[in-house]
């Protein structure tokens, strides 16, 4: 599945791996310093929380790109979402296609980045429980020779109460693939949504990084105006790497199309930052 080349040097740049976000995951996440995994919805549910695809019912397409200075890493993404055809079964799929350099490497780093996945639940009075897997398929090409591979799944958990509050709780790549991007982690979150207000906290635990587990901790805020154009503003700090980060993202969303922008800057490395947009269409 993987050539010990590139295991070798995707070893290499595992204290940036572990900071960095996952190719293809959406711009409205990134505004919120990614600590959406009890409030995702749709397509940016497939990427953090599988679980919470089910909890509204909507077919959304979304449509995207990234530009990761580190790295000089551009990524062409498109996903897919149904949760509204089938009111007991949400599936999506996610495709994105990387190119780029390594960390601090003259070597060039492509490849392909899949995500698909399933989620179902219960609503009852004033509370529902929703639960989902999603599978991730990655390959990469490192320089001229070394080529790696690896699939990997997450498994999620989200509870709803009173349409107020939200507890999530994922494991992430639970089958081990060696490759530096995909770490065994756990991450819990919870958030709190208000009268267009959203307050997101999210931990996510590295069980594998290092020899010791390491966290992340993340929080986000949003307020929608007119229930039309949410503001997003972030923080996330990890404790692996010693990065700190603030983040911000605008987006755009009306019964038929959403547009999003997503921003990051690292607060130790001016040129570590992040840029992120989506556009979205919504299949009445």
């Amino acid at each position: 599945m993987k050539t010990s080349l590139v295991t070798g040097l995707l070893a290499l740049t595992l204290p940036f791996a572990a900071s960095a976000r996952e190719e293809g995951a959406s711009a409205n996440s990134l505004g919120l310093a990614d600590a959406v995994r009890s409030s995702a919805v749709g397509p940016a549910a497939l990427y953090f929380n599988p679980a919470a695809m089910h909890q509204f019912m909507q077919y959304a397409v979304e449509s995207g790109y990234e530009y990761s200075q580190p790295m000089d890493a551009h990524t062409f993404s498109v996903s897919v979402v149904d949760s509204a055809t089938n009111a007991m079964l949400a599936m999506g799929v996610g495709y994105s296609y990387i190119y780029g350099h390594e960390f601090d490497s003259d070597n060039a780093r492509t490849g392909h980045n899949l995500r698909f996945g399933g989620a179902s639940g219960f609503r009852g009075n004033g509370y529902s429980v929703h639960a989902g897997l999603s599978g991730r398929y990655l390959s990469l090409t490192i320089g001229e020779d070394g080529a790696a591979e690896g699939i990997t799944m997450d498994a999620g958990l989200l509870v709803v109460i009173a349409d107020l509050f939200r507890i999530g709780i994922v494991g992430h790549h639970l089958i081990e693939t060696g490759l530096g991007e995909t770490p065994r982690q756990m991450g819990i979150g919870a958030s709190v949504y208000a009268s267009s207000f959203l307050l997101a906290f999210d931990t996510v635990l590295d069980f594998e990084t290092a020899e010791e587990t390491s966290a992340q901790y993340r929080v986000g805020l949003e307020y929608a105006v007119g229930e039309r154009v949410p503001l997003r503003i972030g923080y996330e700090t990890n404790r692996l790497t010693g990065d700190h980060a603030i983040t911000a993202g605008l987006g755009f969303v009306s019964r038929l199309v959403g547009v999003d922008f997503g921003f990051r800057q690292s607060l130790v490395n001016d040129a570590d930052n992040v840029f992120s947009l989506n556009v979205r269409g919504f299949v009445p």
